[in-house]
């Protein structure tokens, strides 16, 4: 099927740190949808692997598809610098581990995001190697997820959804903040009076690789600390660690 005609004023960005056993899969994932974004920009750290080889790779079938190196710094300022080389009114971040399983999955996200028109959204998040003990631990992650809205709003940028206007006007990613960065950007676009919606008519698809790796308990006692060290200390001044382009194996 040959990458050529775009029907969704959509941009997707995806920042990668040597995610070359990933990120081929996420935009063969993309290339299957039945409706295309406009803007496709992949966000590179120096990967020291072959994930530049994967996109390239991808290329001649994504006519739209660029990327980009810049040197590691945060996160966030991927995410950033992705979003100064797009246009669209819709702004898409997924991490390179991500997964559209179902061809339909694009249309039905957008659809929902232009009905209810919030300001951020994000979707539920499924384990792309399924078994209970995964499948419980992502369930218990979205509910937590959809509480925590009502009080101290926590999403990630696994799967981001956020409208450009509203974007722009809280000056994106705040690139200083090294882990939790997703979550202090939604809660200044909540403050900032920004409508969050969980989207309920689609569901994506993540590596399991750390949770495989470090074990599910272990991970989630992480994630609850810190969480709760950047609740009492801020974003920017927590004591959080985390390897970005460390765990870049398949499980």
């Amino acid at each position: 099927m040959s990458y050529t005609n775009t029907k969704l004023d959509l941009a997707i960005i995806i920042p990668t740190l040597n995610e070359e056993h990933f990120i081929g899969r996420l935009l063969d994932s993309i290339i299957r949808q039945t409706i295309w974004p406009k803007e496709i920009v992949v966000v590179d750290a120096m990967s020291k692997d072959k994930t530049i080889s994967e996109i390239k790779k991808r290329q001649a079938k994504i006519a739209n598809l660029k990327y980009f190196k810049i040197p590691k710094y945060t996160i966030a300022r991927q995410r950033n610098f992705g979003v100064k080389k797009t246009k669209s009114p819709h702004l898409l971040f997924l991490d390179a581990d991500m997964e559209l399983r179902g061809e339909e999955t694009l249309d039905k996200y957008s659809k929902e995001f232009l009905r209810k028109k919030p300001d951020v959204a994000a979707a539920p998040t499924l384990p792309d190697i399924k078994n209970w003990k995964n499948s419980v631990y992502f369930k218990a992650e979205d509910l937590a997820f959809k509480f925590s809205q009502y009080f101290w709003p926590v999403v990630t940028a696994r799967n981001l959804y956020i409208k450009r206007a509203m974007f722009d006007l809280v000056d994106g990613f705040d690139e200083e903040i090294k882990v939790g960065e997703d979550q202090e950007l939604v809660q200044r676009i909540v403050n900032a009076g920004g409508k969050l919606i969980f989207l309920k008519t689609v569901k994506l698809y993540t590596s399991v690789r750390r949770v495989e790796y470090e074990g599910r308990r272990k991970y989630a006692l992480r994630m609850i600390l810190f969480a709760l060290n950047i609740l009492l200390r801020g974003p920017k001044n927590s004591k959080v660690k985390y390897d970005f382009g460390h765990f870049n194996k398949q499980v």
